[in-house]
């Protein structure tokens, strides 16, 4: 538990005048407020989300103040390395790779440099679809292991990260994630967060050709209620499904499902999926 969550919400209402008691009338629950203040509990996102909006600050100022610059300097680093992989900007993470394998060098210990490595790494590794050593898979499944309950970090650091592990180490944890996010409803962020985790697995379990993983993906996606919701989520689950039952021969019409994700990218304008979808194919095919 960061014991920051704690002090940081009662600092903030003291310095907007506000009583635990109103703060709990706000939020809908003052024991809620008093566990977090004394560091018993953590906020949920969506219990984050009420004492943002309740306390007048941004999710973004909330997380600097309690992880100092480590939160804004990870959504930074997600955007940079989500815009490399779709441009296929091998040079600039490369760059960033060796600059964050001497960072983590030096301080070989830092969970927080570790995972900005492994970030880097996983990007990199996912052009070609390489999987990390043994130790470093490992190092980051003890960590999700430890995860009392799912967060955005938590979240983020599985999205970007589990293409470089391998698939069967990772099935645990999507049945867990996805009861989560229908039982706690997750902020609209976050819950987009599970559905690309849920595509970038589906991804994995192809490329890795672990199909088992991929069918139980697919018999798990029903019961993620946020689904219908998510644009994104639905085009690409069309391209991987599409993919994985021409791959198991399991329609007459293998190509039906790829060509309708394609036409929805089309319609939507949307060339960096176009692009990605056709790198994509190149490799499964090769």
């Amino acid at each position: 538990m960061n014991n920051n969550h704690g002090s940081v919400i009662k600092e903030i209402r003291k310095l907007r005048g506000i009583s635990q008691q109103q703060l709990g009338q706000l939020i809908g629950s003052q024991s809620m407020v008093s566990r977090i203040e004394n560091n018993k509990a953590e906020p949920s996102d969506h219990t984050l989300l009420l004492l943002c909006h309740a306390l007048n600050i941004s999710f973004d100022e909330y997380f600097d103040m309690v992880y100092g610059t480590h939160a804004s300097d990870t959504e930074r680093l997600f955007d940079f390395v989500s815009q490399a992989y779709k441009t296929n900007n091998q040079n600039d993470l490369k760059k960033l790779y060796i600059s964050s394998l001497q960072a983590i060098k030096r301080n070989p210990d830092d969970v927080s440099l570790f995972h900005k490595y492994m970030v880097v790494k996983a990007t990199l590794y996912h052009l070609d679809f390489k999987l990390t050593t043994e130790l470093e898979q490992n190092r980051l499944i003890d960590y999700f292991f430890q995860v009392p309950k799912w967060q955005y970090y938590d979240l983020r650091i599985l999205e970007h990260t589990l293409y470089v592990i391998d698939v069967d180490k990772i099935k645990p944890y999507i049945t867990e994630i996805i009861y989560q996010d229908n039982c706690d409803h997750f902020s609209e962020a976050v819950s987009n967060t599970v559905g690309q985790i849920i595509i970038n697995l589906l991804e994995a379990s192809i490329m890795q050709k672990k199909y088992h993983v991929t069918k139980y993906l697919l018999t798990q996606v029903p019961l993620w209620q946020p689904k219908s919701k998510n644009f994104k989520f639905q085009t690409w689950l069309l391209f991987w499904t599409g993919f994985f039952e021409q791959q198991q021969n399991i329609t007459s019409n293998t190509h039906e499902k790829i060509e309708q994700a394609y036409q929805i990218a089309t319609y939507v304008d949307s060339q960096e999926t176009l692009k990605i979808f056709d790198r994509l194919l190149k490799l499964l095919h090769h």
